[in-house]
């Protein structure tokens, strides 16, 4: 009985192939942890509009919340695929932990104005 499929020699990937997949796989984790560093960017931004930044400055805001986010989703999900032992169906658990990472951090960044207080209206 023959093999179903017989490679005729070694698989060879170009710099462009090597490049294009490590960009499908980034483009693929951002697309996956966006819902926590979205949140956390907006979360920066409504401080920054608390704190009385002009538009551009709550822009910034956004972007460095963002980009934190990013970071933050990055570390969770390595050390959750360490503690995990990285094999199996950790990538579920690995996408929910980085969201709710981010969901903390956007909730403790919130403008103290975003916050119920007893005072009630103009105190």
């Amino acid at each position: 009985m023959q093999p179903a499929t017989v490679l005729a020699g070694p698989v060879e990937f170009s710099a462009a192939d090597i490049a294009f997949i490590f960009l499908v796989l980034a483009l693929a984790a951002l697309v996956l942890s966006s819902p926590g560093w979205v949140v956390l960017g907006e979360a920066a931004r409504r401080r920054a509009r608390a704190n009385g930044a002009e538009r551009r400055g709550r822009a910034w805001a956004w972007v460095g919340g963002a980009l934190a986010g990013m970071g933050v989703s990055a570390v969770v999900s390595a050390v959750l695929a360490a503690a995990l032992g990285g094999g199996g169906n950790t990538a579920p658990a690995m996408v929910l932990a980085s969201w709710f990472t981010c969901w903390c951090l956007a909730v403790a960044l919130r403008a103290p104005a975003d916050r119920r207080s007893d005072e009630g209206w103009g105190r």
